[in-house]
């Protein structure tokens, strides 16, 4: 039997994390209809009060923009029998956290899907919220459904990447649950969890049937006139690498004139600019940024964005110097772009208790091991780490590469130097001193090409 090779692991990784942005990512929903309806009861043991007045107990859902802004889109409190009733005002279907208090003290959170036209029956009983609540709706029961097939598909993409499989074998479960996603789209495509499941089973199809995921890309957007936000990401991605940059900023300008209003629009010129800029077009992103400064001058987070976009463009685009740096590291040597020129070096910006670096700190341990022997240094800023978080965090893993001491850090100074908006936030940086790519969050998942790339242009050269 043959096993999997690196690249098709790394496929069937990517895979999941596709799936997962599938699963929370909202779809916009026909004006016509009504905004979700939150209906239900929520009583109390008897034994923890006997009084039988359920009142009181609060229903609350929000919603976080990209930019960090919180807006409450259903509120509720229970009457003394313990029902409660109202309207959501979404703007998107899909999944939404609905958290449950009573006397300002939290109970419990559950994710709700809230589409328009759907009424959504929550009931559930106090104190032991988490074991008794039911959540009964179209919506919510089609999703419950889509997770199972996700789930399902999960625990056979873990054995793979466990135990090995032909390819042939691995090919054939793909084509498997390909079509398992679609039947549960055929069967509810009027849902949010349809269309998640639409978008499941072109996805998990890239490097297998790439003809078959555009055709069944090209359904999706007969359907619904759009491409979903996670599927628009990996095909955008997927044209430039087959492709071409400028067939991928034609697929995202084709999507873009299917949409009838600039705010839904919004996204994808946001995706074009950033597009452009990762791939050192700034001239041309300049432009467009500046287009869409004069589209959204009415839309205060848009124009957040713009700046942040210009800062990177202006001056932590790839191809332009990175940012003169100087620290001393937790020896009390000094370490400096001057000290590491002519060097090429990956730097983070981080917390050591952000839950993705920890999740992420064995793949740089790898990086480090492997690119150590073609020139590359690892410098981490680890932002408010103490003596004693560096040794709880160092207690079972590896300190291999200089880590920045904290004292002689200026975090503010820092975060508005490098733009840093979130965390961890790495660049790669060449022997020349000038940015490859920057990394943020989970696009670190892509670094290899970039340090691949960056290496053999360095020994081509020397």
């Amino acid at each position: 039997m043959t096993t999997m090779n690196h690249s098709m692991k790394s496929a069937l990784f990517l895979v999941i994390s596709v799936l997962s942005v599938f699963g929370l990512m909202g779809c916009s929903s026909a004006e016509s209809e009504s905004d979700p309806i939150i209906q239900g009861t929520i009583t109390v043991d008897s034994d923890l009060d006997p009084s039988g007045d359920y009142s009181g107990i609060e229903l609350l859902v929000a919603q976080t923009s990209a930019e960090g802004v919180r807006d409450t889109v259903f509120y509720s409190v229970t009457d003394s029998t313990g029902n409660n009733y109202g309207t959501a005002e979404i703007d998107d279907s899909g999944l939404y956290p609905l958290f449950i208090s009573r006397n300002s003290q939290p109970l419990g959170i559950f994710n709700l899907v809230l589409a328009r036209g759907d009424t959504v029956f929550f009931n559930g009983q106090l104190p032991d919220i988490r074991e008794t609540a039911s959540v009964e709706s179209n919506e919510n029961d089609v999703f419950e459904k889509y997770d199972r097939v996700q789930r399902s598909f999960q625990r056979v993409v873990n054995f793979v990447n466990s135990r090995g499989m032909s390819t042939d074998s691995i090919e054939a479960e793909i084509m498997k649950w390909s079509d398992l996603f679609w039947e549960l789209h055929q069967a509810n495509p009027n849902t949010f969890a349809g269309e998640r499941a639409a978008a499941a089973a072109a996805s998990i199809l890239e490097g297998w049937d790439n003809d078959r995921m555009l055709a069944l890309t090209d359904s999706i957007v007969s359907r619904y006139n759009k491409v979903p936000a996670g599927l628009r990401t990996q095909l955008t991605a997927f044209y430039a690498n087959r492709d071409s940059l400028e067939r991928s900023v034609a697929f995202l300008e084709s999507v873009e004139d299917r949409m009838a209003s600039a705010e839904e629009k919004l996204p994808v010129r946001q995706e074009k600019i950033k597009l452009l800029y990762d791939s050192s077009r700034t001239d041309r992103a300049s432009e467009l940024l500046s287009e869409f400064r004069r589209t959204y001058s009415s839309n205060e987070q848009a124009l957040e964005w713009a700046e942040r976009m210009n800062v990177d463009i202006t001056t932590l685009a790839p191809g332009k110097p990175f940012p003169a740096f100087s620290f001393s590291d937790r020896e009390g040597q000094t370490v400096s772009s001057d000290s590491l020129a002519g060097t090429p070096y990956m730097i983070e910006f981080t917390r050591l208790e952000n839950p993705l670096y920890q999740q992420q700190y064995d793949r740089v341990v790898a990086i480090q091991q492997i690119y150590n022997t073609y020139g590359l240094e690892v410098v981490t800023v680890p932002f408010g780490a103490s003596d004693v978080l560096f040794d709880a965090f160092f207690e079972e893993r590896a300190n291999l590469w200089t880590f920045a001491d904290p004292a002689s850090i200026y975090p503010d100074e820092v975060i508005v130097k490098y733009n840093l908006t979130r965390l961890p936030t790495r660049f790669l940086v060449n022997a020349e001193g000038n940015i490859v790519q920057r990394f943020v969050g989970t696009e670190f998942d892509s670094i290899i090409q970039g340090l691949q790339k960056t290496l053999t242009q360095q020994q081509t050269e020397s």
